[in-house]
């Protein structure tokens, strides 16, 4: 990614896990971001990242269940951190986890506020990967 254009990029964390970010955080235009992305992705495990597999919907069985346990232990440590309601993640299939945190009572505009994102932040720092993505 970074010889691609996308100096920022940050390596992967000490599980293997690629992080979950965007062009706007790392400084780059989305054009540049997904031009580095479609050029790297032969080189992502089992030929794609997470966000790229998530959005079209055609994510690999192994790659989904390296999701899957990093989400379960997302959602552990939200409960553990005083959100007793955090749902665990479903699977829809190819796409990826999914957290239902709505079904589980959790309103779109409590998802949004600072001490939700804070606690999301630190157990996402805990577990060792990125806040996810997909909520619904």
């Amino acid at each position: 990614m970074r010889s691609h254009g996308v100096p920022n990029y940050p390596d992967p964390d000490s599980t293997g896990q690629l992080p979950k970010t965007d062009a706007q955080f790392l400084g780059v235009s989305t054009y540049r971001y997904q031009a580095a992305q479609h050029a790297c992705r032969p080189l992502y495990p089992a030929g794609g990242s997470p966000e790229d597999c998530m959005l079209t919907k055609d994510c690999p069985p192994a790659l989904v269940q390296q999701m899957m346990t990093a989400d379960l232990k997302l959602a552990r440590c939200m409960r553990t951190h005083r959100v007793p309601n955090f749902p665990d993640p479903t699977n829809d299939g190819a796409s990826g986890p999914v957290f239902n945190i709505t079904a589980a009572g959790i309103s779109d505009a409590a998802s949004h506020t600072h001490r939700f994102i804070a606690k999301l932040d630190e157990c996402s720092r805990l577990v060792g990967g990125n806040a996810p993505e997909s909520f619904g």
